[in-house]
């Protein structure tokens, strides 16, 4: 076996290990909740709803087993909740005065500033979200913000951003936030990480806010298309079964498991399927280094002032030159400062 067959098994067959060690806590978990020991509100800002859309698609458990085999009750949940008006709004105010413990928050979507994005009303008055989210945020044991969006911005805090949008942890500086990337986050990455939360359980987090567990391996580094890299093969239009990194592929600057976990219940990700990684779960997303999407991410390193595609097509052992580059270049770090590695 080669070692970077040998790298890929590892890093899935620690997956795999990891993923089962949760699922065996995922029932315990949310058994907490059904015995109400563990109290759950979930906020929506600006977004498109697609973390909660995404989460509904989960299959390892699914979010139906989740409620109908656990009876799991979140006391707030604007799209699924089946409360309205006032009686929807009665449990945050309860959380917000002390009279019942908040145990987990969970923003999905950006947060506006003001009245430009409001939950409910009290005492006839509108209430921004982002007082909601400071006020419960304050009392609440453990915050999660799901989804790009909600972690990082994302797409609503974008320039010129009109309406002031901020992830959730400048809303909460004083607070650790546990941030799950992504537009949308893959749906076991929502599942396993609030199973994780409920039971207790420490995430090792890395410098971003994220579990490590989903954002510690270069997207690159698994890619099904990774061999193409290596040999300098790099596709000129889609459809071309080689490297799309000379398409706009982000795989190299960002971390996240897509390719071992896969989506779609396990059958694809976006470069298996034919399309760029655009860099979902960067903290950056969608602006500079990711944007424009169909631009590549790095000018091609020169060696000799000659670059890397003139040694590819120029010479003989271009299958060990370019690992040879592709190594030298990461050791180095030679990649733009801009560029930055997440």
């Amino acid at each position: 076996m080669q070692r970077r067959d040998f790298l890929k098994a590892a890093v899935a067959l620690g997956g795999v290990l990891l993923l089962g060690s949760q699922l065996s806590r995922v029932a315990e978990a949310f058994k907490l909740a059904l015995d109400g020991k563990v109290k759950v509100v979930w906020l929506q800002g600006a977004g498109d709803t697609g973390c909660t859309i995404s989460l509904l698609q989960g299959a390892h458990p699914d979010l139906v087993d989740v409620i109908t085999r656990f009876r799991l009750e979140v006391a707030f949940h604007p799209t699924v909740m089946a409360a309205q008006g006032e009686a929807a709004v009665k449990p945050l105010e309860r959380f917000v005065e002390g009279l019942e413990p908040l145990d987990v928050l969970i923003v999905e979507g950006a947060i506006p500033k003001g009245e430009y994005c409001t939950v409910g009303e009290v005492e006839g008055k509108p209430v921004p979200i982002e007082e909601w989210v400071r006020r419960l945020g304050e009392k609440a044991g453990v915050v999660v913000a799901v989804g790009d969006c909600a972690a990082f911005g994302g797409i609503p805090a974008a320039s010129p951003n009109p309406t002031g949008c901020k992830p959730v942890k400048e809303i909460l500086p004083g607070k650790t936030v546990v941030n799950i990337s992504g537009c949308p986050p893959h749906p076991e990455w929502i599942i396993l990480t609030l199973a994780a939360v409920l039971s207790g359980e420490k995430l090792e987090l890395d410098e971003y806010g994220r579990p490590k567990v989903f954002y510690s391996h270069y997207l690159h580094d698994l890619c099904p298309r990774r061999g193409f890299y290596d040999r300098g093969e790099f596709a000129e239009k889609f459809g071309e079964d080689k490297c799309l990194w000379k398409l706009g592929c982000k795989g190299p600057i960002v971390k996240v498991d897509c390719p071992m976990r896969l989506w779609n219940n396990g059958v694809n990700m976006c470069t298996q399927n034919g399309g760029i990684c655009v860099g979902c779960a960067h903290p950056r997303f969608p602006e500079t280094p990711l944007s424009p999407f169909h631009k590549e991410v790095e000018a091609v390193p020169a060696v000799l002032g000659i670059d890397l595609k003139t040694w590819a097509y120029g010479l003989a052992g271009v299958a060990a030159l370019a690992i040879a580059l592709h190594a030298i270049r990461r050791k180095a770090g030679t990649r733009h400062p801009e560029y930055e590695e997440v």
